[in-house]
């Protein structure tokens, strides 16, 4: 393809009335039925209706591979490191995340279940969530997203549409392994 169509999911705006889950759920179901896209271009547009329905700034898919936890995508890209040795991700929420194999969420306020969610940026950000990429009892990776503190705290679609993204991309994440 010389130069990507947009996908239609971001030409229907999402009724007041509906959920929020059900407008992410449908724009992921558009992104991964869209013919002629790479990989990537469809890790990264997924990214992106994530970023935007968890209302969040920086979001990153994560793959454990050779003894790394290298990132595969992410938005913006020259925040996240290329990769972290799997022996110093404990430094980082994603290492509670891949031990624990569980969510974590956290606000500046109100952070559960750890006080401080460091990023793999290295930063404390008020607003984190990331979620255990999970695949026939093996953690193939992570979806980490993060931002700016929300009035309202984290509404229980935004948890919902996180673990439905881990459990989207884990059949891909782990055939790409």
């Amino acid at each position: 393809m010389d130069d990507p169509i947009p996908l239609s999911f971001r030409e229907t705006a999402a009724s007041k009335t509906e959920p929020m889950i059900e407008a992410f759920a449908r724009d992921v179901q558009n992104i991964l039925g869209e013919q002629g896209y790479l990989i990537n271009d469809r890790l990264q547009m997924l990214l992106v209706a994530a970023r935007d329905a968890l209302r969040m700034e920086d979001v990153c898919i994560t793959q454990i591979k050779k003894k790394r936890v290298r990132i595969l995508c992410a938005t913006p890209s020259d925040i996240w490191p290329q990769s972290v040795p799997l022996k110093e991700i404990d430094l980082y929420a994603t290492g509670q995340m891949i031990r624990q194999r569980t969510l974590i969420a956290a606000e500046a306020d109100k952070a559960t279940p750890i006080t401080k969610a460091v990023d793999l940026s290295g930063r404390t950000p008020a607003r984190y969530i990331g979620v255990p990429i999970l695949f026939d009892g093996t953690v193939w990776g992570t979806v980490e997203m993060s931002g700016s503190a929300q009035p309202d705290g984290f509404k229980p679609d935004e948890i919902t549409a996180a673990v439905f993204l881990a459990a989207v991309l884990s059949v891909p994440l782990a055939l790409l392994s």
